[in-house]
């Protein structure tokens, strides 16, 4: 069986914002998700595709979210975080799922996935796990995290802007840095090259998203 080469860099944006639509944020602080995603559509020149990671809420919520995203923003595409199959099933732009939780799937259901067109993201925590990747599966890896963040539970240290720039070095395939990220730290992180941030908090918060736009304009055309 063959697979599509990857990584398939065309859509790759950088400098540019990866958004992580986060259904356990949003309900958090009481956000609506179609909402959210409007404020980025605004902003497609810096977001070519956006992911929905829901970790606490069930499929039936899931899809109901999914199918109002797409009916309300049918141009936009979007990546699945971890629910491969609903990926496959909805024809998702993409998939974005953790290391382990790929290599703990068959070899049947690893052949699905990246036969399929789906355009394959995953997670590292530091250089070690970026050199260990499989060469050809992967379009993208997030790293992180980067700085400390209370989007999301993790006991991994954060590795800083010497870990991106390590990460860097040695990567075969885009990284996109993850944790804690915000206009500061954008900043700081422009110093070691053109790269796409993955963020929940800065970018579904308004005044925080367009001042990364602001930052980010700064940095294409000083």
């Amino acid at each position: 069986m063959e697979f599509p080469l990857r990584p398939r860099h065309s859509i790759w944006r950088a400098p540019g914002i990866y958004p992580i639509l986060d259904l356990e944020y949003c309900s958090k602080f009481s956000k609506d998700p179609v909402h959210i995603v409007e404020l980025w559509n605004y902003q497609r020149e810096w977001i070519p595709f956006y992911q929905i990671r829901a970790k606490k809420e069930s499929p039936d919520t899931l899809r109901k979210i999914y199918k109002s995203l797409i009916d309300t923003f049918p141009d936009f595409p979007i990546i699945l975080n971890d629910y491969w199959k609903e990926a496959l099933e909805w024809r998702s732009f993409g998939l974005h799922i953790g290391k382990e939780d790929y290599a703990s799937l068959s070899f049947e259901d690893k052949k699905k996935i990246r036969s399929s067109g789906l355009y394959l993201g995953t997670s590292c925590h530091n250089s070690e796990d970026i050199s260990e990747l499989e060469p050809g599966v992967w379009d993208y890896t997030g790293l992180g995290p980067v700085y400390a963040t209370s989007s999301k539970d993790t006991e991994d240290l954060p590795v800083g802007v010497s870990g991106v720039q390590e990460a860097l070095q040695i990567a075969k395939i885009p990284v996109t840095p993850i944790g804690g990220i915000g206009p500061k730290q954008i900043i700081e992180l422009s110093e070691l090259g053109p790269l796409s941030y993955a963020m929940i908090a800065s970018a579904s918060e308004k005044d925080s998203f367009y001042e990364c736009i602001r930052i980010l304009k700064e940095i294409k055309n000083p």
